[in-house]
């Protein structure tokens, strides 16, 4: 056990893993895309809510498939980076511990934030990611390879509110669709409005047919003033307004960098609406859909990393806590 932290990792295979609401990402560090994409459920019910674990059966159930028969891979072989969504509950990350270093037997594992992965992913290791999956958005800083919690703010609405949103506005009209084709008709035909002053987006060829003018926009306008679904609170928009401002840089220096990950960020005009909106052009990688997967695959196969996984001998010490030095 006197080898070097960086000597003793270099040698195991490390498997990275992206437990979304929607759908899990799982592949092998150093690869360029995720090797499984299976939803994120087990016996037929969601394993997240929002984020965050809810169901703990469940998501070993998940892994295990991932692990044996998606990836196939001894757990007992292999380094385990798994991703958590920001501000998620510190219990979390003690439980994906316990659940890896006992459940499965890895030798070594991580946890970091979304949003920092999704940093990586872009070759950045500072600024403010703006991101927005299915079950969950958040705007959240960084520096220096560190979440930033002060400037990090979430929203508990994202692309499956916004699909059922869309269905409340045909169902008004008498229109009634399933889950899917909601999904699908939102993502090829719903529109950001541009900025004050800006023009109107085109209506896609064969969109009219469904959707009426107002409905393309008004869907995804409740990502940024969730008002419109009864919410209070700020929007999306807001928030990452208030994050630039506190990761804001001594005066006369350039703005943090502005970065977009996840796919509810893919809806048409939503980049242009936050450079716009607040002054920043963002950085809108068309990968982003898989933007922390990408950064974990990245960051896990990099020398310079292998010195911070947190190891079994230190689980064995310190229990569940040892994950939180680490676990940024």
């Amino acid at each position: 056990m006197g080898t070097k932290p960086v000597e003793r990792y270099k040698a195991l295979c490390a498997v990275v893993i992206d437990t979304g609401t929607g759908h899990t990402r799982s592949g092998l560090a150093g690869d360029e895309k995720p090797r499984s994409v299976v939803p994120s459920r087990a016996g037929g019910s969601p394993v997240l809510t929002h984020g965050v674990v809810t169901d703990w059966d469940g998501l070993e159930e998940l892994w295990h498939r991932i692990l044996y028969q998606e990836l196939g891979v001894c757990p007992e072989e292999v380094a385990v980076l798994a991703t958590d969504a920001p501000l998620s509950p510190i219990a979390n990350r003690e439980k994906v511990a316990e659940l890896l270093f006992e459940g499965f037997g890895v030798p070594a594992m991580l946890v970091l934030p979304r949003s920092l992965l999704a940093a990586y992913s872009y070759g950045h290791t500072a600024g403010v990611v703006v991101g927005s999956g299915a079950g969950t958005s958040y705007a959240a800083g960084v520096r220096e390879g560190y979440a930033l919690p002060h400037a990090t703010f979430r929203l508990d609405v994202a692309g499956d509110a916004l699909t059922l949103y869309l269905g409340r506005l045909l169902g008004s009209r008498g229109v009634r669709l399933g889950a899917d084709p909601l999904r699908r008709l939102k993502e090829t035909c719903c529109c950001v409005l541009p900025g004050a002053g800006g023009a109107q987006p085109l209506t896609p060829p064969g969109a009219s047919g469904l959707l009426l003018g107002d409905e393309r926009f008004r869907c995804p306008e409740a990502l940024l003033a969730p008002a419109a679904l009864g919410l209070p609170g700020p929007g999306l928009l807001e928030q990452a307004a208030l994050s630039l401002r506190r990761c804001g840089d001594p005066p006369g220096r350039p703005p943090p960098r502005l970065l977009l990950a996840g796919g509810t960020t893919l809806l048409r005009g939503f980049a242009g609406r936050l450079g716009a909106e607040l002054g920043v052009p963002p950085e809108a990688a068309p990968r982003r859909r898989v933007a922390a997967w990408l950064g974990g695959s990245l960051a896990a196969s990099l020398d310079a990393f292998q010195g911070v996984w947190v190891p079994r001998d230190a689980y064995g010490e310190g229990g569940p806590a040892a994950v939180h030095p680490r676990c940024c």
